[in-house]
């Protein structure tokens, strides 16, 4: 959890700086094309909210869901380590134990 967060603001810093940095940049002496990727460049950048990581474009990732997920998770394996004695879960494993085998002697 903590990682996605440092993640987060590294990500962030990271953007302002390409962002400052573009704007020192003189685009009226370069050529179009290296104009035209700047600009879409500065667009697609300028278009994320600060509470969303992007995967490579093709989708935003929105970190308060990210952080739900993450937390169920959490929660669901810290219960399953607190009933590994409990009858339900010995059952289940006996079960997937022999299920297991059973396909290992199939094949």
């Amino acid at each position: 959890m903590i990682s996605i967060i440092y993640v987060t603001s590294w990500v962030i810093e990271k953007k302002k700086k390409i962002i400052s940095r573009l704007r020192l940049v003189r685009i009226s002496e370069m050529t179009f094309n290296t104009k035209l990727q700047i600009k879409i460049f500065m667009n697609q950048i300028s278009m994320y909210e600060p509470n969303e990581i992007t995967a490579f474009g093709f989708f935003n990732i929105d970190l308060k869901l990210t952080m739900s997920i993450l937390v169920l998770l959490i929660t669901a394996f810290s219960t399953l380590l607190q009933m590994k004695d409990h009858p339900w879960i010995l059952y289940l494993k006996n079960a997937w134990i022999a299920n297991v085998d059973y396909m290992q002697t199939n094949n």
